[in-house]
Formats: structure tokens, C-alpha cells, sequence
């Protein structure tokens, strides 16, 4: 069909098979190549690799309280979506394991609302388990004023890790004094409901 402008060919079936043939130039040369190279080419996102997104996003709308002598994995007891990722009850019945139907690489970057009561500073170690054993170099330390001075600090952590299918990761904390608490906040008359853990996650390879 030479001569024949691109719009005036009959559309393609869609989604494409990957056979299909596109010329490229490489080198100066007319070349020929499958549709389903061109998504392996240097700098392209594997995104037809990963079998779907896998995504998340969980809350907890409760309190928490950790123990001071033993490490606490926190609750997710609500999830507004997802796919790929689910959140399991650990040998407690409680909802921390953040698990993953595939394998892959994984970004899990959980928000925290702490509280103090005391009239003291105190910290809180927050660091993650795969499959209920610590992974290295993941804690963190932060430093919640004391309730004359807010008692209250909002705590952000980023963390990439992989995994093989089935797999899950608990995101757990310590804290140095038991006026330490992870808190929720009802909704008030203008402002939403302050959750005491937010945590969204996604497959990033």
C-alpha cells in the first residue's frame, strides 16, 4: 500500500498482539521491528512486565499502643483500594501484614500520628519485618515533644524493598515511654478525619 497517507489506513484491532511490524531508523538504516520489542528498548517503563499495577492504599482509625520492652507492629485495619496488595492479620488476629500477590520490587511509604502525654520528650523507633524478621539498616528514630509542647508528631518514613510472591512486610515501632501512642483524630466541623496510620504502597519494578 505505498503512497497511502497514515490516515487514511484502516485502524488497527487494539490491544496489539505483539507480532505486529514497525520501521524503525537505526544506524542511517530502515529497519523492522516487533511491537513487542519496542517496550524493551533502553529507557522505556516495563510496565507490560508487570502483569497489572500493584497498588494500595490502607488507614488505621484507631489508637495504638506499643509496648516499651517489645517490638509492636502496627495495625491497618482499613484499605480505600488496591490491587496486588492486600492487608492479612498476623498469628493475633490483628490486620499488619502488608502482603504482595507477585514478586517485585516495592515502595511502602507509611505516614504515623504520635502522641505524647508525658511531660517529657521521648522517641519512637519505627522500622519494617519481611515475613517476621527485621530487615537491615530500616529503623528510624523520632523524637515526639512532650504535651506541653504539642505532644504531637507527624512521622513519615520511604522504604524499597522486593519480594517474592506471598511475601508481606509489618511496619513495627517501639517507643521509649508508654505516654507514647500513635493516635487517630475524628473529624471535626471543617477538617477530615486525622487517620492515626496512612499507608499507601505500589510496585515500582
Amino acid at each position: 500500500m505505498a503512497n497511502v497517507k497514515i490516515t487514511d489506513l484502516t485502524a488497527a484491532s487494539t490491544p496489539l498482539a505483539g507480532t505486529e511490524l514497525f520501521e524503525v531508523v537505526q544506524s542511517g538504516d530502515s529497519k523492522k521491528v516487533a511491537a513487542s520489542a519496542i517496550g524493551n528498548s533502553a529507557n522505556a517503563l516495563p510496565y507490560a512486565s508487570l502483569s497489572g499495577r500493584a497498588y494500595i492504599q490502607a488507614y488505621s482509625d484507631t489508637d495504638q499502643t506499643g509496648s516499651v520492652s517489645a517490638a509492636t507492629a502496627i495495625k491497618l485495619e482499613n484499605t480505600d483500594f488496591g490491587a496486588g496488595i492486600t492487608i492479612a492479620n498476623n498469628g493475633s488476629g490483628n490486620p499488619t501484614r502488608i502482603t504482595f500477590a507477585a514478586a517485585g520490587t516495592y515502595c511502602l511509604a507509611p505516614s504515623i500520628q504520635f502522641k505524647n502525654t508525658d511531660t517529657n520528650d521521648h522517641d519512637a523507633t519505627v522500622w519494617f519485618r519481611l515475613n517476621g524478621t527485621d530487615i537491615a539498616n530500616s529503623a528510624t528514630v523520632t523524637n515526639i515533644p512532650k504535651a506541653a509542647d504539642g505532644g504531637a508528631q507527624f512521622f513519615q518514613i520511604v522504604i524499597y524493598e522486593q519480594v517474592t510472591a506471598g511475601q508481606y512486610i509489618e511496619i513495627m515501632w517501639l517507643p521509649e515511654n508508654a505516654a507514647v501512642t500513635v493516635e487517630y483524630t475524628a473529624a471535626g466541623a471543617i477538617a477530615p478525619a486525622i487517620p492515626s496510620v496512612i499507608l499507601p504502597a505500589e510496585r515500582i519494578a
